[in-house]
């Protein structure tokens, strides 16, 4: 049969791709935007080689928030007209206001009274929120962060960005700074050694020291040997190394059953691949059925938590138990090509998740095709705010008429009366108008009272008129049925961001050829501000072939003084 359309069917999402690299309309504002990308030493040189005029414009067009550095610069400059349109803008949007951010002598007492409050789970939510907001701001650098934060996953899980923090200006530089350090430090001293590796991993939840002191105490390169027992001589801190002391051990500073930011998961991301590998095959497996204990209680932790990282998918995928598998295809991080190998057998887990093409729904439902009860509790939860998956799902279930007809006669009486009619329209195309005239009789219980297009129908004797009234009724594309919340999920479930190492790919183009690089800088503003057209990427490229190095790389924000 011929794929049906409709003037009225988006088939292409309007949705922004990537809500946190959206570029403003060419001009200056791209050069703020392109700024929630750069170190915020670079940020007020950057700033000063914009002339006053394209300033002012840039922060009076460009939307709010901006990067607390951003802020902290324009705001700190002398009287102008881009300080008096910003202070302007932000009394306006108070909620934009960027919070007031420590230094280091602060954040080393925050961390001083944590340990005294022996690191509850909401003191260390608290400190991570309190560095990062530093380390976008520019009053903490990365360098000191990794120095100086205790317990050692704290360190890991400021290197880990979450679906809120995504879209917070400066906060993917932020955290991709201190993901590139803590990735250069575990190679630097674990190197490939399968002991040291697993030894740490074991230790790290536990651990009250810096993440330096735990890589010392699980031994150095040269083969000596440490305790992980020892958090250092400041604080003497023996977790128990196997994790066994559930739910401490693994996860003792975290309160919550899962997590955002998952230390663990990150640090296995960041391991060599073959070390993972091995790490994750000696860990106990969950029996069947699942009891309550400290495997049970990793292994939910790690598949239920964000991030999502390749070493545990692919584990999970090649040797995972189907316990596992439901939880990795639950995660709203699971990306779609993981999601086609862990979803057989996991059709509820699919339809529970709020961020999922519609062809994962379709195989969730014809998983149930046996089990009419399941289809009709499960067609009914779409009745209600999930209209669009509703649509989506019966038009993409044409080919199997008997569940269609199950989905339809389920939300026949929930529905509004234009998603009924487009569920009858897809109905009458699979089979024919008969079972629609059915339905509709059973609904109302007289065909005088059925719907127009029914009644149409019928006298013509065909389905078209139902095919036709169908096609009239607006349908979104899925992506645009999804929150703006969800959506951030949609930005990371990707494979590129289980293979991250480092930074996102734009800060990482940031950071290899503008990060201290005033020339190249001051070019980058000449051509954005000068409305060049093209992705930001492609004009950063461009410029660092234009703009050779000069000498050593500098500290803009200096450099422009």
């Amino acid at each position: 049969m011929e794929a049906l359309t409709s003037p009225v069917w988006v088939t292409q999402s309007t949705a922004v791709r990537d809500p946190a690299a959206a570029d403003p309309a060419p001009g200056p504002a791209r050069v703020l935007r392109l700024l929630d990308a750069a170190r915020p030493a670079d940020v007020a040189g950057v700033l000063r080689a914009m002339a006053p005029e394209a300033l002012a414009e840039a922060v009076g067009a460009i939307a709010l928030p901006l990067a607390p550095a951003v802020v902290a610069a324009v705001l700190g400059e002398r009287p102008s007209v881009a300080r008096e349109v910003l202070a302007c803008r932000l009394v306006q949007q108070p909620e934009c206001v960027p919070v007031r951010t420590m230094g280091l002598p602060e954040y080393r007492r925050a961390l001083d009274d944590a340990a005294a409050d022996d690191y509850r789970d909401v003191t260390v939510s608290r400190l991570r929120t309190l560095a990062l907001d530093a380390l976008r701001s520019g009053t903490l650098t990365a360098g000191q962060v990794v120095e100086h934060t205790r317990p050692a996953v704290l360190t890991v899980t400021l290197g880990v960005c979450t679906p809120e923090e995504y879209v917070q200006p400066g906060a993917r530089r932020a955290t991709g700074d201190v993901r590139v350090l803590v990735r250069g430090l575990l190679a630097a001293k674990l190197g490939e050694d399968q002991e040291r590796w697993s030894t740490m991993l074991d230790a790290s939840g536990g651990f009250g020291g810096t993440l330096g002191e735990l890589l010392d105490a699980c031994g150095g390169p040269d083969g000596s040997a440490g305790s992980a027992g020892s958090a250092g001589p400041e604080r003497p801190d023996r977790p128990d190394p196997s994790g066994a002391d559930a739910p401490g051990g693994f996860r003792r500073f975290f309160g919550s059953p899962r997590t955002d930011h998952n230390p663990q998961s990150l640090l296995l991301g960041l391991a060599p691949r073959d070390v993972a590998g091995r790490y994750l095959a000696a860990l106990h497996d969950v029996p069947k059925p699942v009891p309550p204990g400290p495997p049970q209680l990793r292994w939910g932790w790690l598949l239920t938590s964000g991030p999502l990282t390749r070493p545990l998918v692919d584990h999970v995928l090649d040797r995972g138990l189907p316990a596992q598998r439901r939880w990795l295809a639950r995660n709203e991080l699971c990306p779609d090509s993981a999601l086609e190998r862990a979803g057989a057998g996991s059709a509820q887990e699919l339809l529970l998740r709020r961020v999922a093409p519609p062809r994962f729904r379709r195989a969730a439902f014809r998983a149930f095709e046996r089990d009419p009860a399941q289809v009709r509790t499960w067609a009914q939860n779409l009745a209600g705010d999930r209209l669009d998956q509703l649509l989506d799902l019966v038009w993409d279930m044409t080919d199997d008429p008997v569940t269609l007809r199950q989905v339809v006669l389920a939300v026949s009486g929930r529905v509004t009366t234009a998603a009924l009619v487009c569920a009858y329209g897809a109905l009458a195309s699979a089979v024919g108008p008969e079972p629609v005239w059915a339905l509709e009789l059973q609904r109302t219980g007289s065909l005088e009272q059925a719907l127009p297009a029914v009644r149409a129908s019928q006298l013509t004797g065909t389905a078209d008129p139902l095919v036709d009234a169908a096609r009239q009724v607006p349908r979104r594309h899925w992506l645009d049925a999804v929150s703006d919340q969800d959506h951030r999920y949609q930005a990371l479930r990707t494979d590129a961001e289980l293979d991250r190492a480092g930074h996102f790919p734009r800060e990482a183009l940031v950071a290899a050829h503008l990060d201290g690089r005033p020339e190249r800088w001051r070019e980058v503003v000449r051509r954005l501000a000068g409305g060049a057209a093209g992705p930001v990427e492609a004009v950063i490229r461009e410029v660092a072939e234009a703009v050779p190095e000069r000498g050593q790389v500098v500290e803009l924000a200096a450099a422009g003084r």
